[in-house]
């Protein structure tokens, strides 16, 4: 017996074709994932939504409970700093981003020097003065902070500072902050009082964005004059540790290190020292050994000691030197002929040679010259005659010009020169001296002939008073007053006479 298949029958409920039936299947399957994400998408923004509108409540009533403390606790001048220093962070953004080209060239040539401490432009050197890069002195009683012209580099592991209390003259009246900062920070603040600052006071708090005061004892010891603070800072982390005289100081019971010291905007951080009053603070990036040893050991300084130094000027060409071009010709001993090499790179006849035009010079470069040809030498490559290419009959000016006791320089035949100057020399000091000594006995006898002239002058003339004076003296004692007026007649008639 045959089987036969029978052919597939259609119900009459159902005689659409199947290609209809996936294409519908496809459609409702896309429409509800659609309807699906849409609403997935609408509860997870309302959830977002109210939990945004729950932060910023809880921020805002977290600023309001701040504000609240700070009028509760703070007096009128501190309350004063506490606003100014909010508006100074609202309006100032702090630096955000890895450091600047810049930057990072001036730390790669000259290393840890680049770093150094600056002052807002509003305090003085009488309020704040900074020496040798890292040396803070703090004169006037009131607060005020100082911050490094670069942040932290960020890119070892660890960075550490240590910061010695050089001076400090009033310990119970004078808080000395030493921590870390965004920038820029409130240069009338000490750190640790604001929002992203950190600080170790001398007072043994540790403050953390904290700008009121404690109800608890210092976890930390009190800081005196001589005393090493030492700040680390891991950069995977946001770690934060505190050393004193080379040991790191405990935070159990506050809790621990500061951890996630860092941002999501790569915020730079600084090292910032502040004061209160008449301190010095000497601070040391890594210029100097630490005195915590695994800085040290570890290299944990902000740079290298030394850089690289500044790149070289730009050079000339090759062949704009003679130096260098003559520097690499061989001698003729030793590397050949390699002047023949270059010799069309110097200009024409610039190795003739010079002849000098005195007649003693003239017969020792003939024989120089005999004795190269005879050697197999070339000319003189050391000397270049100026005159060569000017056809003139002017006088050549040379050292052998000269007048002869200003004799040049020789190297030949020393001994005999310097006896020839000497006996010439000693000619002519031994004939000015005839001459000086002719002069001078001529001017003593001229001036002994004046004196005497006048000395026999004068002796006359007092032997002619005297005689006029007896002869008066006489005449009035024997003959009376009589003789008197016949003389005065007499001297009248004479001066009459020779008027």
């Amino acid at each position: 017996m045959y089987i036969y298949e029978q052919p597939d029958l259609i119900p009459p409920y159902n005689r659409t074709h199947k290609k209809s039936n996936t294409f519908n299947e496809i459609l409702l399957i896309s429409f509800i994932t659609s309807i699906s994400i849409i609403g997935i998408l609408l509860i997870s923004g309302l959830i977002f939504y109210f939990i945004r509108r729950n932060r910023s409540i809880s921020e805002d009533e977290l600023r309001r409970e701040e504000e609240n403390q700070a009028y509760l606790e703070l007096n009128s001048d501190e309350q004063e700093l506490y606003f100014q220093s909010k508006d100074y962070l609202k309006n100032n953004p702090y630096i955000c981003g890895e450091p600047t080209l810049s930057q990072n060239l001036s730390i790669q040539e000259k290393g840890i020097n680049a770093f150094e401490f600056q002052k807002d432009l509003m305090l003085t050197n009488n309020d704040l003065l900074i020496l040798n890069k890292t040396e803070l002195n703090f004169f006037k009683k009131f607060e005020c902070c100082s911050q490094t012209n670069l942040p932290i580099p960020l890119k070892n592991e660890v960075y550490y500072f240590e910061s010695k209390i050089y001076s400090l003259p009033n310990p119970e009246e004078t808080i000395i902050s030493i921590g870390l900062a965004i920038k820029p920070y409130p240069w009338f603040r000490l750190p640790g009082r604001h929002l992203h600052s950190i600080s170790y006071d001398s007072n043994g708090y540790r403050r953390y964005n904290q700008p009121f005061k404690f109800n608890i004892d210092p976890p930390f010891p009190k800081l005196s004059e001589g005393d090493v603070v030492g700040v680390g800072y891991r950069t995977r982390s946001g770690t934060i540790f505190f050393t004193r005289n080379g040991k790191k100081i405990s935070e159990s019971k506050i809790g621990g290190h500061i951890k996630n010291f860092k941002f999501l905007t790569k915020a730079q951080i600084f090292p910032t020292i502040g004061a209160n009053n008449i301190c010095s603070v000497h601070v040391n990036l890594g210029q100097r050994g630490y005195v915590f040893i695994e800085g040290n050991v570890k290299n944990w300084g902000f740079a290298p000691i030394e850089g690289t130094g500044p790149s070289p000027p730009a050079y000339n060409k090759f062949n704009a030197d003679i130096l260098l071009e003559r520097s690499e010709i061989g001698d003729d001993d030793g590397d050949g002929d390699g002047f023949q090499d270059r010799i069309n790179d110097f200009p024409p006849d610039f190795f003739t040679t010079f002849k000098n035009e005195s007649t003693e010079n003239e017969n020792k470069l003939k024989q120089q010259v005999e004795r190269e040809r005879e050697g197999g030498e070339q000319q003189d490559r050391f000397s270049y005659n100026a005159y060569s290419e000017v056809n003139s009959t002017d006088e050549r000016i040379t050292l052998n010009s000269l007048i002869p006791p200003n004799r040049p320089p020789s190297y030949e035949d020393e001994h005999e020169i310097s006896e020839e100057i000497n006996h010439n020399e000693f000619e002519q000091v031994s004939t000015q001296d005839e001459e000086s000594q002719d002069t001078i006995v001529q001017q003593i006898e001229e001036e002994e002939e004046t004196r005497q002239e006048s000395n026999e002058e004068q002796r006359l003339e007092e032997v002619e008073e005297q005689d006029e004076n007896g002869i008066q003296e006489e005449a009035i004692e024997h003959n009376g007053p009589e003789v008197v007026q016949e003389v005065q007649q007499q001297e009248e008639e004479t001066t009459g006479n020779q008027g």
